[in-house]
């Protein structure tokens, strides 16, 4: 298999006057052509000093990074040139224009026809009204769409986008994912994304690693990651009080979250069948108006894993 991106044994620490820190430790994974690839966790798990390393503008301590089968130390240059990252913590001159910014990356890029390829992407966000507006007088969500421009302005191979969608209205946010998909499928680029929005990674990434302390603790698709969580949770609306209700319930083991006046909530795992509980639930009489089940998210995943939790 062709990986278009691998990372061995990454490491970096970083040093204060009282002690090391290792932001990332021993990190490993790779990351197939064509794929958009999930990095996720809390604040301080690694992600960005990894995208940093890997992009080249932190310097690493320790591993191997190669990119489309080069190694990236003997080829910087030359990688540097098929890659492009946008960032929430982007690095746009806040004196210069909206043009004036992305005259630079594209003259660093040596981007042919830079003009064009300029309005074709602000036309693309919606901001071509803002091509003359000095950075220091646009709106977080405006700065964001300006550093995805950026970011495609050389039309890379590799591109790392890290929180690229925060500060965007729920909207423009829709757009934005649409346009990345579409971009990774007809351009056939690999994507390393992070992003606290867990609704997004789900949506967007083929695979997802989740990272704590700088190591990664998970990585699979979203279906397998959820199935880290056995316990689904069952929301019951019934007609009127029925305490028979919480008799049937405990007689089967299941835990009673809470059971207020006609609402229920309980827990069940994957041994059990809710189909045969709500049956026999129905054989008593007890009348149910709505059902709702909540199954566990990747949002349930962050929070397990960033509370250490296995």
């Amino acid at each position: 298999m062709k990986y278009a991106v691998e990372v061995r044994g990454l490491t970096k620490t970083y040093k204060s006057f009282r002690k090391k820190f290792k932001a990332v430790d021993n990190l490993s994974f790779n990351i197939k052509e064509g794929e958009i690839f999930g990095l996720l966790g809390p604040n301080g798990a690694g992600k960005t000093t990894t995208i940093n390393m890997i992009i080249g503008i932190l310097k690493k301590d320790g591993g191997k990074i190669k990119i489309l089968g080069k190694d990236f130390d003997e080829n910087k240059e030359e990688l540097k040139n098929i890659m492009n990252v946008a960032s929430a913590y982007h690095s746009l001159t806040f004196v210069l224009s909206v043009y004036e910014n992305l005259k630079v990356y594209a003259k660093l890029y040596s981007v042919k026809d830079y003009k064009s390829k300029i309005d074709e992407l602000l036309k693309e966000f919606g901001i071509e009204e803002l091509k003359h507006k000095k950075i220091s007088y646009l709106s977080s969500g405006e700065k964001t769409r300006v550093a995805l421009c950026k970011a495609l302005l050389n039309d890379p191979k590799i591109l790392l986008l890290d929180e690229c969608t925060v500060g965007l209205d729920p909207d423009i946010s829709e757009k934005t994912r649409n346009y990345i998909k579409k971009y990774c499928s007809d351009n056939k680029i690999t994507i390393l994304f992070t992003s606290h929005y867990m609704f997004e990674v789900e949506e967007l990434c083929d695979r997802i690693a989740f990272m704590s302390k700088g190591k990664i603790i998970k990585l699979d698709t979203a279906k397998n990651i959820k199935k880290m969580i056995k316990k689904e949770v069952i929301e019951l609306n019934l007609l009127k009080d029925y305490p028979k209700v919480k008799e049937i319930l405990k007689e089967k083991g299941l835990n009673i979250i809470s059971y207020e006046s006609n609402n229920l909530i309980f827990e069940i795992n994957e041994k059990h069948n809710i189909s045969e509980i709500i049956a026999d639930i129905l054989k008593n009489g007890i009348k149910i108006e709505d059902i709702h089940i909540k199954k566990p998210t990747l949002s349930d995943i962050f929070i397990k894993i960033s509370r250490g939790e296995r």
